[in-house]
């Protein structure tokens, strides 16, 4: 048997179209951490495409969830040291996101071929559409689940990035995505018999690798364009590494008070800064509540420096019934409370449970023990003696858009991320995490500081560039150590950029231009299911 006649054979068996599903969702995830192959983020898509051809759009419904599944339970196997069943339904979950791009090139080629340019750029322009508005749905349907949209895989590619400035995360991985159109178009039309090589003009790919070179062309002037001025800021960040079993035991108490004790004295004594920062609830109680927390706080801040204080906060309702925060305190250096922001995007069975009270079966998939309630204000915190506006970002917010141009809209010009990745590390969580960040530093053009227990605490500038690491011995990232980093802050009286001030327009003009592609393409997946029942 021939080569050709056995891979008609493989794809009439479907394994052909399965094995490029699963080969799209391993070059897509190896683009992320922890191998970091940026690289394979302009191809991952292609494999998927390809396969979903030369089938028909239900089948392609399959084909996408098995593309996407794939993706998710390798980019997101840290999870499993939390939560096993937590991973494996996350992942199925996340997987529906790339169902629509499956069905709409099953559609497309099924309907309009390979063989004509106006179409073929016609797919160029939806197929992105479709893909950048199901990531966008996927960040903000059911709480929503920001993690490794495509156009973070160029997070350190600073020429790209720069275009968040008027798309958000969203413009740079539709850079990422047309690429992947064009490359598969063209591929298609050999398959195809439409072109030969040596002799016929790819037009769709050249259109896509000009738009590429223009983005970069501007990314670049952008980049070396950004002239941050404004009041030097000396922040030292703390990173104590709890690890996570040890956080709330009682018996680990002492360790922690000793280790933040030791690690504040020789930030504040060393490096004099104008603000120390602790991770996301660094103290294992209600400062408020606790005489002996609240009197280290309040005798670290009489040294001389403010400290924000990541800690549990707690209130009794009417019927008695306890309510907690995961909370932000800013201590002046009287020791007084000046300020407190409460987390208010908690995370969905990693800080609150729905129904669990009602349904136990949900309490198998999360550890949480108590939920936390939700904050309902952004809080712009003003550093005593400076007057420096800043917000702070808990645990994964800085992985969410809105909330770090809902707080510069509102007068913030730093952006603080505390965290705890301890519940992960050591894995590639952390990075993950910290590359989600560059973001929402490039689209607002601010600075943002991370302070975390364990994973990467670091300076991040304007311009997405990650400045100052905290490494400690043996060159890790998730041991105990500070930092003392030097933050240029913009002045109040800042141009805001278009994503601070427009918002997620780009996101939204995608699902316009994808919705006349996806309700044709579905459509024919609920045709088809009728032809088959009918038959």
């Amino acid at each position: 048997m021939s080569m050709r006649a056995t891979l008609r054979a493989w794809r009439e068996r479907g394994v052909v179209p399965v094995a490029g599903a699963v080969a799209s969702g391993v070059l897509t995830a190896a683009a992320f951490a922890p191998l970091e192959w940026s690289d394979t983020a302009w191809c991952g898509l292609v494999p998927l495409i390809l396969a979903c051809a030369y089938v028909t759009p239900r089948q392609a419904v399959r084909l996408g969830w098995i593309a996407g599944f794939t993706f998710w339970l390798c980019s997101i196997f840290w999870l499993t040291r939390v939560t096993f069943a937590g991973w494996l339904l996350l992942s199925a979950y996340c997987a529906l996101y790339t169902v629509p791009l499956a069905v709409v090139v099953s559609w497309w080629f099924g309907r309009f071929g390979a063989g004509r340019f106006l179409p073929n750029a016609a797919f160029l322009l939806g197929g992105t559409a479709v893909w950048t508005f199901s990531e966008y749905a996927r960040f903000t349907l059911f709480t929503g689940f920001p993690w490794n949209p495509l156009g973070v895989s160029q997070a350190t590619n600073l020429a790209f990035i720069q275009h968040a400035v008027w798309g958000g995360v969203y413009a740079v991985g539709a850079l990422v995505a047309v690429a992947n159109m064009a490359i598969a178009v063209t591929v298609l039309r050999y398959l195809r018999g439409h072109a030969r090589f040596g002799r016929t003009p790819h037009i769709e790919l050249l259109l896509a690798m000009s738009l590429i070179l223009v983005a970069f062309v501007t990314g670049t002037r952008l980049y070396r364009a950004v002239v941050v001025v404004g009041d030097e800021l000396r922040v030292a960040v703390v990173q104590p590494a709890i690890p996570q079993e040890e956080k709330w035991s009682v018996e680990s108490e002492e360790m922690i008070y000793t280790r933040l004790r030791d690690l504040t004295l020789q930030a504040v004594e060393w490096t004099q800064p104008d603000l120390v920062v602790w991770p996301e609830t660094a103290l294992p109680v209600d400062v408020r509540l606790s005489e002996g927390w609240y009197e280290l706080v309040d005798r670290l801040a009489r040294l001389g420096t403010p400290i924000l204080v990541g800690s549990m906060d707690s209130e009794t309702l009417m019927d008695g019934q306890p309510r907690y925060y995961n909370s932000s305190f800013l201590f002046a250096t009287n020791g007084m409370i000046v300020g407190e922001y409460d987390k208010n995007h908690l995370v969905l069975f990693g800080e609150y449970v729905p129904l669990h009270e009602y349904v136990d079966i949900v309490n198998a998939l999360t550890p949480v023990m108590e939920s936390f309630s939700p904050g309902d204000t952004n809080t712009v915190f003003e550093l005593p003696g400076r007057g420096t506006p800043f917000s702070a970002l808990i645990c994964f917010e800085d992985s969410l858009p809105y909330l770090a141009r809902r707080s510069v809209r509102n007068g913030a010009r730093l952006l603080i991320n505390q965290t705890n990745d301890a519940w992960f590390d050591p894995s590639a969580a952390s990075r993950q995490h910290q590359l989600l960040a560059v973001f929402r530093a490039v689209e607002n053009r601010v600075p943002m500081v991370r302070s975390a227990n364990t994973g990467y605490s670091c300076h991040i500038e304007a311009t997405g560039r990650i400045r100052e690491t905290l490494v400690s011995e043996g060159g890790r990232h998730d041991g105990a150590g500070f930092l003392l980093v030097p933050v240029v802050v913009p002045p109040a009286a800042m141009p805001l950029t278009w994503y601070t001030r427009h918002g997620d327009v780009f996101a939204w003009v995608c699902g316009v231009v994808a919705l006349p592609f996806l309700v044709p393409a579905f459509a024919a997946v609920r045709r088809r299911r009728r032809d088959e029942v009918g038959a």
